[in-house]
């Protein structure tokens, strides 16, 4: 089976579990899976397929993913990549275009065949203080809406 290799990043999990789930599925398939925080700055080696993942901060992928994806876009390119974020305002059906528009840059730049955006989660001790001001503003409390069943089901359509 193909090497895979997962890397993420984040401020308050959620793409790590996106990544961690994604990859227990599929090992379940039979595929060699390494997962990385992309603050590592992890090499691409022998990987066949490579999964991008980042939360989102003002509408962008946490500088570290960009920074990392910039890096290595031509390897990239010769690879299948899929990509995905986390982000609460996919928890609005209305808004799942804005969601994977989030993606865009590493799409175009990787030219990921798959793009997805998984709703998140808001912690506030995991986030910086002008965040946490912003979303008291908005009158938003701590939540998590991470949803396994909806990464796994997304990790085996990869596989396929």
């Amino acid at each position: 089976m193909t090497p895979v290799l997962i890397a993420y990043a984040t401020r308050t999990a959620s793409a790590r579990d996106v990544a961690l789930t994604a990859a227990e599925t599929l090992r379940d398939a039979g595929h060699d899976v390494r997962v990385e925080d992309l603050k590592d700055k992890p090499t691409v080696d022998d990987a066949g397929f490579v999964i991008l993942g980042s939360g989102i901060h003002a509408g962008s992928w946490y500088p570290e993913a960009t920074a990392w994806v910039a890096a290595h876009a031509q390897e990239l390119q010769a690879r299948g990549v899929a990509v995905f974020n986390t982000c609460l305002c996919v928890l609005d059906p209305a808004a799942r275009e804005q969601g994977l528009g989030y993606n865009a840059t590493a799409v175009q730049r990787t030219g990921a065949a798959f793009s997805e955006s998984f709703a998140g989660r808001y912690v506030p001790a995991r986030v910086g203080f002008l965040r946490r001001l912003l979303m008291r503003s908005m009158r938003k409390p701590a939540q998590d809406h991470f949803d396994p069943e909806a990464v796994r089901a997304w990790a085996r359509s990869l596989s396929a």
